[in-house]
């Protein structure tokens, strides 16, 4: 992040304070309980959200080497992304084209082929197309290989986010800058390329998932939840808090941040003090803290459950025992933060919700990224149910 866009933000964090106030929205919101525990709504969500817009498939850092491959669901699609021996970054539907198993999982590294562990069926790593079928006893002679590859997605890298529109195949473009809503260039300030994937963690919550980010979205319950284990570091006030399309950025700042109204702008620093996060749509959460970078991950398993995938990436390759130690337990910390904090108290509230007994959650205009972001969700679906509608008539 460039230092003119830190000062800027350390000056509204400053001016917030000496206000004792926060962003505010412009008005409360209230977020009917089955947007959270409604099947129907869930499917509206995957249909119209998730498989509405690209998604953040991995980093650069992810595919550091040709034949580096990771595996996502984006918009409920199955992808395999990989670095073809061209160079760049190829994506494919994750899904054999014999019996519709998956070619690859997890993430790994192949030498030019992915292999179906049903019935071996090969295909090449950077273009996909069908290269054996071993053992088929000539099962297959009347149908066109060229038309069993595997099928390609439009992706596009830009400045280490590689990004994957599962609607689009290979070829078609990604418009980045529209679909970032103006965070592209402050993306790209951070030039993602220097992170390196240190460690990761997948876990299922038994939530909906927007519970889950929504406690990203507020600093407001610092102080509460999170009174012995951050309560001191983190105050809860005056954080910054904008929208950019289906995105957004919120800025939490340490309590170390408030000393530097006694410096002179030209020495202030934001990212020493302060957590940096970017929401990336449709359920990516990009989290800067001083010299390192997680990545948390949202993906509905259906209406009560979300799987949560936890991936810290360090700024620069590690050297020695001491750093890995270090970073160890820093994921570690942040780990039990949300697991023994955040993700129960959201599974207590998702409880809560499915007794019937509560009609809507209250969102106060100090909690204005919650409000952003249910703005956003809830404008992409109706804009899909207008479109539908129009189709229709």
């Amino acid at each position: 992040m460039r230092l003119e866009t830190q000062r800027r933000l350390v000056g509204q964090i400053l001016a917030m304070k000496a206000a004792g106030t926060t962003t505010l929205a412009d008005q409360v919101a209230r977020i009917p309980a089955a947007t959270y525990t409604s099947e129907t709504h869930a499917r509206r969500e995957a249909e119209s959200w998730f498989a509405g817009q690209p998604g953040l498939a991995c980093l650069s850092g992810d595919l550091a080497e040709v034949g580096d491959f990771v595996t996502r669901d984006l918009g409920g699609v199955p992808v395999v992304v990989v670095r073809g021996t061209d160079g760049r970054a190829h994506a494919f539907e994750n899904i054999c084209r014999h019996r519709a198993s998956p070619v690859a999982t997890g993430c790994g590294h192949v030498a030019r082929t992915f292999t179906c562990v049903f019935h071996g069926w090969v295909y090449d790593s950077t273009d996909g197309h069908l290269v054996g079928q071993p053992r088929s006893s000539e099962g297959f002679a009347s149908v066109d290989r060229s038309t069993l590859g595997l099928r390609p997605l439009a992706v596009a890298e830009h400045h280490g986010l590689v990004v994957v529109d599962p609607r689009r195949a290979s070829g078609a473009e990604v418009d980045l800058e529209a679909w970032l809503g103006g965070l592209a260039g402050e993306l790209a300030d951070h030039d993602y390329r220097r992170f390196v994937p240190f460690r990761t963690r997948a876990e299922t919550w038994r939530c909906n998932w927007k519970l889950l980010l929504d406690t990203y979205f507020e600093s407001y319950h610092v102080f509460s939840l999170h009174r012995e284990s951050l309560g001191a570091a983190y105050t809860g006030i005056a954080s910054p808090a904008q929208g950019f399309g289906p995105h957004n950025r919120i800025v939490v700042p340490m309590a170390s941040i408030f000393a530097l109204a006694e410096q002179p702008p030209e020495r202030w620093e934001l990212l020493p003090h302060a957590v940096v996060q970017y929401f990336i749509a449709p359920d990516t959460i990009l989290s800067h803290l001083y010299g390192h970078l997680t990545l948390w991950r949202f993906v509905p398993r259906s209406a009560g459950v979300t799987e949560v995938i936890q991936s810290l990436y360090t700024d620069g390759p590690l050297t020695g025992d001491e750093a890995r130690a270090r970073y160890d337990r820093q994921f570690d910390s942040e780990h039990a933060i949300t697991a023994v904090e955040d993700f129960p108290e959201s599974e207590l509230i998702h409880r809560n919700l499915e007794t019937g007994r509560v009609d809507a959650t209250v969102v106060g205009r100090n909690e204005a990224g919650v409000i952003l972001f249910h703005r956003a969700l809830d404008h992409q679906l109706r804009s899909a149910g207008a479109a539908e509608e129009a189709a229709r008539s």
